[in-house]
């Protein structure tokens, strides 16, 4: 057999390889896709609402979005990594019904942030929060953070504890974690994952496939999600930058905060989703157990985007938990 007569059966191959899994993963896309979807794909418009912009310590920005009575309970809400606010679109929308004043901002270097000299660190996703808990002059504030932004909320409460406790009513750990695989702080552990992922392929290319991103991004979800909502999830990585995808996720290398979660001191709901696989409910357990006084809520058939997914579910949950904390204490 010639080498052109190989080399043309390869690429023969290749093609029809290639061929079969673009037509498995369009399959898979309109399966999904059939799912009855009641929004009509109206969580894919762009948020209406109100914008400005926060000053970081570092020349950055942090863009918020707001709605509701400015009296009304504030409620700060924190997305998880590589998405934005467009995650929130539901809160923004329902929470002000229920009597309160949702605000859910960008982290750095997301959605229309600006990143700041400094990047992506631990301690500078708890600077991003008191910038604005501070800049928004909040009181009995409710924290929300979802994933990465649970991280961001512990942090706070960790490196700030003076400011929580003047200025925070409780928090609200939606699908987040404390700990990651092999957890620790060394640097060079750090270094090496580190190094290892610079070698990682972009993977832009993913989330740009209309079809593979969206099954893709499936994987999020628990049982029968919106196919509007999968296709929002998939926007949102498709519009984060590269350097985002890069670098944002590595603040969680070697994270462990083990042995700070018993200092955190204020009333603190612990979410989570039982069929979730990017934070399995060992994880919300293990922050419950580790936070005093932690009140744990396990989501049957939940996902990781449980704000989309279970949003009466989970927009109750924050308004009776806002209403709890709020409560005035009678005398003893």
């Amino acid at each position: 057999m010639t080498i052109v007569r190989r080399a043309g059966l390869a690429t023969a191959a290749l093609g029809g390889t290639a061929g079969a899994l673009y037509a498995v993963q369009r399959t898979a896309a309109a399966r999904i896709r059939r799912t009855p979807d009641g929004d009509a794909y109206r969580a894919l418009e762009e948020l209406p609402y109100e914008s400005r912009w926060l000053d970081t310590h570092d020349r950055g920005t942090i863009h918020v979005n707001e709605n509701g009575n400015a009296d009304d309970p504030p409620i700060v809400l924190s997305h998880g990594v590589t998405l934005d606010n467009r995650v929130w679109v539901h809160q923004l929308e329902d929470l002000p019904k229920l009597g309160l004043r949702a605000i859910a901002y960008e982290h750095r270097g997301h959605g229309r942030s600006v990143l700041g000299e400094a990047g992506h660190t631990l301690d500078n996703l708890a600077e991003d929060v008191r910038v604005v808990v501070e800049g928004l002059d909040l009181h009995g504030a409710i924290l929300v953070g979802h994933s990465l932004g649970g991280v961001a909320m512990l942090m706070f409460a960790i490196n700030y504890p003076d400011l929580v406790a003047e200025r925070v009513a409780g928090m609200v750990l939606l699908s987040s974690l404390s700990y990651t695989l092999l957890g620790s702080r060394t640097s060079q552990m750090k270094g090496r994952i580190e190094k290892w992922t610079n070698k990682v392929p972009d993977g832009q290319w993913m989330w740009d496939s209309p079809n593979l991103g969206f099954v893709v991004s499936r994987l999020g979800f628990g049982k029968r999600p919106k196919p509007s909502h999968v296709e929002l999830v998939r926007r949102m990585m498709a519009d984060c930058t590269h350097e985002t995808h890069r670098d944002a996720p590595r603040t969680l290398i070697g994270l462990d905060l083990t042995h700070d979660l018993p200092s955190v001191n204020v009333p603190t709901l612990v979410i989570g989703g039982s069929a979730d696989m990017i934070t399995p409910p060992a994880s919300s357990r293990r922050m419950a157990s580790l936070i005093p006084g932690a009140r744990l809520e396990l989501l049957r058939d939940g996902g990781h985007l449980l704000m989309l997914e279970q949003r009466t579910t989970i927009n109750t949950l924050i308004a009776d938990f806002a209403r709890e904390v709020r409560a005035p204490r009678s005398a003893a």
